[in-house]
């Protein structure tokens, strides 16, 4: 039988219609499976799911003018989001962030307000904006709509599609940023499946910097309650090595923090168990960075 075709009359439909994103087993390990995340269409991320999510609270109340603080991604997609329903996208993006972001976001239709070097250094001005402008912001950092999007999808499609090839996954490997896509799946997997399912986050080693992932400080409202059964560092340079590697062995062009998780599964060092890696984005945002790394060897 051959494979339905995708059409669709719509941008929801688009987004709605490419989900589950595509489960890939790497060439590392035994059984070590990739969720590819950049399969969405449009910030080419996980954060398609979050934007989505947050923007139907948007569209039920009326939402006129959406502002957001985001490190990139999220914003792209809710600049997408906004131009397809006619509303106003406002994005505060740290100073330090690819230029790419800011270029897509304007691409989009959305006003950008570059400050501080973090997300945390400009989310208080958003709430400030918010108030002065009339506008309304979706707060991805403490709106447990957040976790939800990914519990009812990311994890879900996880195990459903291990489950339809007879296998179920004894560590799930993600990034921690705002802490929903882990939250989410961590959520999902110890409800049904307890401490047979191990939960590893992966987090900026001390004094390192990489796109979309934060060091946590255990004042996360989103991961209050959720179990990480461990946390593991990784640095810059560890990260983009990881992302060369899947490059050069399975030919897929992963974004940094997805590296992050290639290198997270190499330290633990252990390929007899069903390991899912979440690749949240690909490398196409992050060229300038891998360009300079790729001279230096």
């Amino acid at each position: 039988m051959s494979k339905p075709l995708h059409v669709f009359s719509n941008e929801q439909e688009l987004l709605e219609g490419m989900w589950p994103t595509p489960l890939l087993k790497l060439r590392i390990g035994n059984d070590t499976w990739a969720k590819l995340e950049f399969y969405n269409p449009f910030s080419r991320s996980v954060k398609d799911r979050t934007a989505w999510f947050l923007f139907r609270q948007a569209l039920i109340k009326n939402v006129n003018h959406i502002v957001e603080a985001t490190s990139g991604n999220t914003g792209i997609a809710l600049a997408s989001l906004s131009s397809i329903y006619g509303m106003q996208f406002t994005m505060f993006l740290p100073v330090v962030a690819p230029k790419v972001y800011k270029v897509l976001v304007k691409l989009l239709g959305g006003n950008v307000i570059e400050a501080g070097n973090s997300t945390n250094d400009v989310i208080p001005l958003v709430k400030r904006f918010a108030e002065m402008s009339n506008a309304v912001n979706l707060d991805q950092f403490n709106n447990p709509i957040n976790v939800i999007a990914h519990y009812e999808t990311t994890a879900r499609e996880i195990d459903e599609q291990l489950t339809s090839i007879g296998k179920r996954p004894s560590r799930i490997i993600a990034t921690m940023g705002t802490g929903g896509h882990i939250a989410g799946v961590a959520k999902y997997f110890k409800e049904k499946y307890g401490d047979n399912v191990e939960i590893v986050g992966v987090q900026p080693s001390e004094n390192s910097r990489i796109p979309g992932i934060k060091r946590q400080n255990g004042s996360n409202s989103l991961l209050r309650d959720i179990k990480i059964d461990r946390v593991v560092d990784v640095s810059l340079e560890e990260a983009i090595d990881g992302t060369i590697s899947v490059a050069r062995t399975s030919g897929i062009l992963i974004g940094i923090s997805a590296g992050a998780t290639v290198a997270a599964y190499k330290r633990i060092n252990d390929v007899s168990s069903t390991t899912v890696l979440i690749f949240p984005d690909d490398a196409f945002k992050y060229v300038d960075i891998l360009e300079q790394t790729l001279k230096e060897i």
